[in-house]
């Protein structure tokens, strides 16, 4: 039997392993480099995308790495990720958190601004199997306007 100490370690590894996984992966998604992007899934996954369809036509459910991709490819057409910073990371057994800030340029528009995304993400195996990236809506609303 481990002793709680031995668990305790174990979880912080984790912990840790699961922090790095959602750190890269937001990375690579601001990066555009979406092959990249789909190591970090699961080829099961299913990644839902935003709550506005005005601000993102991609607005859906994707589901797979093909899908995924197409995805991904569609908001690349769309948006700039000019500059992203992560600023808070939450590891809750194997569901995550992330809070973080792009400086987006709409690439029709030109137009640029701060949006601000809450990313859920859940991870099977060491994997993400769901992904919810969810946007501020008004900011993205008014790059394209």
């Amino acid at each position: 039997m481990q002793s709680f100490e031995t668990l305790g370690l174990l979880a912080a590894v984790d912990r840790e392993l699961l922090e790095e996984r959602t750190i890269r992966l937001l990375e690579c998604l601001a990066d555009n480099d979406v092959e990249e992007a789909l190591t970090f899934l699961a080829p099961h996954a299913t990644v839902n995308f935003g709550r506005d369809r005005r601000a993102m036509p991609f607005f859906g459910s994707y589901e797979g790495p093909e899908g995924i991709r197409r995805a991904l490819r569609e908001i690349e057409i769309e948006y700039d990720v000019l500059r992203q910073q992560i600023c808070d990371v939450v590891v809750d057994r194997d569901r995550v958190v992330a809070r973080r800030i792009c400086r987006m340029r709409h690439r029709g528009t030109g137009k640029v601004s701060n949006v601000e995304f809450c990313d859920w993400l859940q991870f099977q195996d060491g994997y993400v199997c769901a992904l919810n990236l969810t946007p501020e809506t008004l900011p993205l609303v008014e790059l394209v306007d």
